[in-house]
């Protein structure tokens, strides 16, 4: 027992000097500040492991269960924790990015949908309002993030979601472009903070072989309000918009958008857990508390989210890879999903093959509903193999829209392929996020603030190409063929399995000199409190005798 708890001592150290060989003095001195002693626990979740337990978990349908959840293999106060931790944050997050979702895409539902006519748009104003989201977007994005990193998050990001939703009811009241133009930049600026600042909280809460399946559903409730815009639409023209005519089919969609929206931000600032360290959550006992703080110690992680920036901190992001790759990784992944998140479906049903908005309204639900099932099961097998298939899961995405792009771009293919080709488009978009969010969350829980930092970062990068490259290579003009859009998707899928590649040689070149710290904590279970007293009182006559 106690040479092992010396070995482990012996093994951190090496992996610190290790880094400090890599990144210098300064790396070293942030990798000891950060590393979490893991001399003591907090509470004790160990599970013991009698022969009975053992053979227990040995049985099919023990192994059947933690690959379904990974809940089963745990204390039961964990257990429980974790329940409540899954229903109240995960439906935060999960209703929060829906609406987020619904109220930034209906635009593109709105514009087949009559506001193309209403305002009497020419062949790139639409564009325009995309680019003026975007602009918003990137502005609010690392402001909203400080901002995020020093108060309480459940009130923030609830009053995030509370103003979205007035400014939803703003658009429906717009009566020409100038105004809806300001309402899209506005809306932009304050829906900012809310994803980087929500991945940031599920990477705060969860272990690496738990983050793809929760990232995976966070994300899958944006693909949800994708499919519900569409059918949501088509009810709205064939009830309200009939029923009440003080205002256009498309207008009513932004104030049922909104009236949706309204509850969801209250729920927000009812139940967010804000993190580990500073939780106030109602539904927490101190008990919980002290678990989710174990939780955090035992995988190694930073406790103390409450740290102040600095131009010093910041500079040293900087010398590691992670703010180099991740950013334009996800830049690539980002703009190749506006070959599905433009109108470029829609537009082929409804101007080449004549389909009514019956039709090409709800059509794509079959893509987003089929991706939703993808994603699921790529979750599942990831967080089974601890985020190990990251690399794996994002080349996939990449070589599906390249092939699928390729073919569009040469566009006259027979109309089987054409379908095909959407679904090669449309299907994978949904599982390419959550594999690269829970990669870096994954790899930066030592440093929560270096974590944070890079999660904004790679979100931001994505949009400040998107503020300008779709009014020139998804230009409305060239609907529905946009040779020029598929042809710069399928450039950036290339580029993609390049940056693929690049981050996955770092994250194993790393791996291999223990900087991330993946074998010295117990992800499973942790000493008991008694065990860890021993430890060190093992240790203390130990060094005394050699003394």
């Amino acid at each position: 027992m106690v040479l092992d708890f010396i070995k482990n001592k012996f093994k951190k150290d090496q992996a610190v000097q290790q880094v400090s060989s890599i990144n210098g003095n300064d790396q070293l001195e942030k990798k000891k500040s950060n590393f979490i002693d893991d001399s003591r626990a907090f509470i004790d979740l160990s599970v013991d492991l009698t022969a009975e337990e053992i053979a227990r978990r040995q049985h099919w349908w023990f192994k059947t269960k933690i690959f379904l959840w990974d809940s089963a293999d745990k204390h039961p106060s964990e257990r429980l924790f974790l329940f409540k931790l899954d229903f109240f944050l995960l439906s935060s997050a999960m209703l929060g990015y829906f609406i987020k979702n619904l109220n930034q895409n209906n635009i593109a539902t709105a514009y087949v949908n009559g506001m193309n006519e209403y305002y009497n748009m020419n062949n790139n104003q639409y564009n325009v309002m995309l680019s003026l989201w975007t602009a918003g977007y990137i502005i609010g994005q690392i402001p909203s993030n400080l901002i995020l990193h020093r108060i309480s998050a459940r009130y923030y990001l609830g009053g995030l979601e509370f103003i979205w939703a007035l400014i939803t009811i703003v658009q429906a009241t717009c009566k020409n472009l100038p105004q809806m133009y300001a309402a899209r930049f506005f809306l932009g600026l304050t829906e900012a903070g809310f994803f980087p600042g929500m991945e940031y909280l599920i990477g705060s809460w969860y272990s690496p072989s738990e983050l793809s399946k929760r990232s995976s559903l966070f994300a899958l409730s944006g693909v949800a309000a994708s499919m519900v815009s569409g059918p949501l639409q088509q009810a709205v023209l064939t009830g309200v918009a009939k029923k009440y005519k003080k205002y256009e089919a498309f207008q009513w969609l932004f104030i049922v958008d909104a009236i949706i929206s309204f509850p969801i931000a209250f729920y927000t600032m009812m139940v967010d857990p804000n993190t580990p360290s500073t939780t106030t959550a109602m539904y927490f006992s101190e008990k919980d508390k002290l678990i989710a703080k174990e939780r955090r110690r035992r995988i190694g992680a930073q406790l103390n989210t409450r740290q102040k920036y600095t131009w010093k901190k910041i500079k040293s992001f900087f010398n590691t890879w992670h703010i180099w790759v991740f950013p334009v990784l996800f830049l690539f992944y980002n703009n190749s999903c506006a070959a599905i998140g433009q109108p470029t479906f829609t537009t082929w049903m409804k101007y080449d093959l004549g389909l009514p908005p019956s039709k090409y309204n709800i059509y794509p639900t079959a893509l987003y509903g089929t991706g939703m099932g993808f994603t699921i099961c790529i979750a599942y097998v990831s967080d089974y193999f601890k985020n190990r298939l990251n690399v794996f899961f994002i080349e996939a995405f990449f070589v599906s829209l390249l092939v699928g792009c390729a073919l569009l771009a040469h566009w006259d293919i027979p109309i089987g392929l054409h379908w095909f080709c959407y679904f090669l488009v449309g299907v994978p978009t949904s599982w390419g996020q959550p594999q690269i969010f829970s990669w870096v969350n994954r790899l930066l829980r030592y440093d929560d603030m270096k974590r944070n930092f890079v999660v904004v970062c790679t979100n931001t990068l994505a949009y400040l190409t998107n503020s300008w490259v779709p009014q020139i290579v998804w230009n409305t003009k060239y609907k529905p063929q946009y040779f020029a859009g598929f042809t710069y998707t399928s450039v950036l899928c290339s580029l993609g399995i390049i940056t693929t590649l690049i981050a996955a040689y770092f994250t194993h070149r790393d791996e291999k000199l223990g900087i991330y710290y993946d074998d010295l904590v117990p992800d499973e279970t942790t000493p008991s409190v008694e065990e860890v007293d021993t430890k060190d009182n093992s240790l203390n006559k130990s060094k005394e005798n050699i003394a």
